[in-house]
């Protein structure tokens, strides 16, 4: 059995993924990138929402609440700025590996035919994934595992999302140079979050925070 990451992308995003395979396989003349940018920061967008801005609603607490929205806010604040540093005005033919790599490592179809943005993970965060979510039940939760679980998902998708895409782009040695550092940066942010939130929750809350979750991860045969 393997294990993916992945949410349904928005009509917006699909459309945009559409149209920037149409535009490769007709051999446009027109300029990739800006496509190519506005897919980059539409997926930012999204994982964001997906990941945090939708878990807020499972806070009980309004003044950690408003606190979990400012770290928010500075993650989407930092992923916005570090794509505006990396995606540029690239020819064709150095974009072509941007898109190579966002449908063939980003973009698949879940075991019901839907198509998902996201990534196989490896087996062993695949395993401290389940473990943390099948640690919450109605009665009790191993806290250390579904921290753990939870750290370990969102260090994968910075991982795919930020380090994995930038191998793709042509970089020049400083902008390469900036990207371990933004990472650095919104995994930190990551795992503020994480410490910020679990704290404050019940257990009620727990098991709706792994319900939430929980439809990220996939499983194909």
């Amino acid at each position: 059995m393997t294990h993916y990451f992945g949410f349904e992308p928005t009509n917006k995003l699909s459309n945009m993924i559409e149209e920037a395979e149409l535009k490769i396989s007709s051999n446009s003349d027109e300029a990739y990138y800006p496509l190519r940018n506005s897919i980059s920061h539409q997926i930012g967008l999204e994982i964001i929402d997906n990941l945090l801005v939708n878990l807020i609603s499972v806070i009980p607490d309004e003044e950690r609440k408003a606190k979990m929205k400012g770290i928010v806010n500075k993650i989407e604040s930092a992923t916005d700025t570090m794509l505006n540093i990396l995606l540029g005005k690239d020819s064709n033919k150095e974009v072509l590996p941007n898109f190579d790599y966002l449908k063939n490592e980003t973009y698949f179809e879940d075991p019901n035919g839907i198509m998902r943005v996201g990534f196989k993970l490896d087996e062993a965060t695949a395993k401290t994934i389940n473990e943390g979510f099948d640690s919450v039940t109605e009665t009790s939760v191993d806290k250390e595992k579904l921290q753990a679980a939870l750290m370990a998902m969102n260090h994968a998708v910075v991982d795919h999302f930020i380090t994995r895409f930038s191998e793709t782009l042509p970089l020049g040695m400083f902008k390469r140079k900036s990207i371990p550092v933004a990472k650095a940066g919104i995994n930190k942010a990551l795992e503020v979050a994480i410490n910020k939130l679990f704290p404050q929750l019940p257990l009620e809350s727990l098991n709706r925070l792994v319900a939430f979750y929980r439809p990220f991860i996939i499983e194909k045969q």
